[in-house]
């Protein structure tokens, strides 16, 4: 499976990388430090709706519905302004509020040089792209978010219990000097399903490039933007 590290290296290599910096006046090493200070953010963003049951299930009734794959697939339908109405609101679901987007484009303009308005304009860009790439992933069946998926909506399959032999098939089994089929071992216990958190660590779980201490400064401002659960 690929992580989202992954996509974005795909998209950039593809035409989608000299359109995006023919759009924004940025340079090829540029546009990459942008997409990988942007990371973190998106990273807090879906882990945040993740441990929230009414969030996850938004997100994937969003990504299932939304045209994400073909703006990944197709850069010019990635620069319409539909796409950017496309790009923000997913942006929403995944911050939750534009204090968190205004202060994410602040921290990657800190990082990058690259001004924030310019970041903040690339954001729905990016955001796109890594969707459309998770949505393709959805048509593989080795993708950890769509066996989730399957487990949450899928009925347990009921046992299939052995059924005795019958009298005659015994009989005639024996007369033809058939055996009954030994019992087959009981397949070992499969691994306890990942979580929703565990999974989009995955996904982001390669070639962190920011520090430690530019991470840690996108997780405080998760924690003070944030809306307060209520008691």
């Amino acid at each position: 499976m690929k992580t989202f590290y992954d996509l974005m290296r795909e998209a950039q290599q593809s035409s989608f990388g000299p359109m995006m910096q023919k759009e924004f006046g940025l340079s090829a090493e540029q546009q990459a430090r942008a997409v990988e200070a942007m990371m973190p953010a998106f990273w807090l963003g879906m882990r945040k709706n993740a441990a929230d049951p009414f969030g996850v299930a938004a997100f994937w009734q969003a990504l299932g519905s939304g045209p994400y794959q073909s703006y990944f697939d197709n850069p010019f339908a990635a620069m319409s302004p539909k796409a950017m109405d496309d790009g923000n609101g997913m942006l929403e679901k995944l911050f939750g509020s534009p204090e968190i987007a205004r202060a994410v484009s602040l921290q990657v303009e800190a990082a990058t040089g690259i001004t924030q308005d310019v970041v903040r304009r690339m954001m729905p860009v990016v955001a796109n792209m890594m969707m459309g790439g998770l949505q393709r992933q959805t048509e593989k069946i080795e993708n950890p978010f769509l066996r989730f998926m399957q487990d949450m909506t899928q009925p347990p399959k009921p046992k299939v219990e052995k059924q005795p032999d019958l009298p005659f098939v015994v009989l005639m089994n024996s007369f033809l000097g058939k055996t009954s089929e030994p019992e087959k071992e009981p397949e070992p216990t499969p691994d306890a399903p990942a979580s929703n958190e565990e999974v989009i660590d995955r996904l982001f779980d390669a070639n962190r490039l920011m520090t430690d201490t530019y991470w840690k400064s996108m997780e405080h401002i998760f924690e003070q933007f944030s809306p307060q659960k209520k008691d």
